[in-house]
């Protein structure tokens, strides 16, 4: 893998996501009481969900770097980074705001989560698609897992497929079935 060969976009993702996720495990929150300092990092709280977006964005960077196609339906590649960072964007916000306390690392924390989403948007408008393009493939990707959970004849459990209507009646409803276990064998004739 050549990293020369890396966008722009890519390198901002990967760049602030990695920073970001260092500044996570210094304090974002901290009381100072004269030399002495007490605080918890972001893994509190909403955090442990920022952290497990940032990780998650970073293993999906790190596959398209490798070069792994993974199918998300209609999303493109460009369009599920822009959404998972868009959601990092908005609970590092909620982790800024609703804390007491906070430190300079959350606020540092903030700014790295909106450089890893402006890496996002630049690689979505690199690849040419807009914000109605994720809006209308995200559609299409809920309609399509609201049909399959609405569908009659879905697989159960088990694998076997579910119906509403009864089972078809067959010609031989009338006869009577050997129990199970039984060696009795059946003729017609």
């Amino acid at each position: 893998m050549d990293l020369s060969k890396l966008t722009l976009a890519s390198k901002l993702i990967v760049g602030a996501g990695v920073l970001l996720l260092i500044d996570s495990f210094f304090h974002w929150q901290e009381v100072s009481f004269g030399p002495i300092s007490v605080g918890v990092t972001m893994w509190h709280g909403v955090g442990v969900l920022i952290g497990l977006l940032l990780i998650v964005i970073l293993a999906w960077e790190a596959a398209q770097l490798a070069g792994i196609k993974i199918n998300l339906g209609p999303l493109s590649p460009s369009m599920a980074t822009f959404g998972l960072s868009a959601l990092l964007v908005l609970f590092t916000l909620i982790k800024v705001i609703s804390n007491d306390y906070v430190a300079k690392w959350a606020w540092i924390g903030l700014v790295l989560s909106v450089g890893v989403a402006v890496g996002a948007w630049m690689r979505m408008q690199s690849a040419g698609e807009s914000l109605a393009d994720l809006r209308s493939a995200a559609a299409a990707a809920a309609s399509s897992v609201k049909a399959a959970t609405d569908s009659p004849d879905r697989p159960s459990a088990s694998g076997t497929v579910s119906s509403s209507s009864p089972p078809p009646a067959t010609p031989e409803a009338g006869r009577s079935e050997p129990a199970a276990g039984s060696d009795e064998v059946s003729t017609s004739g």
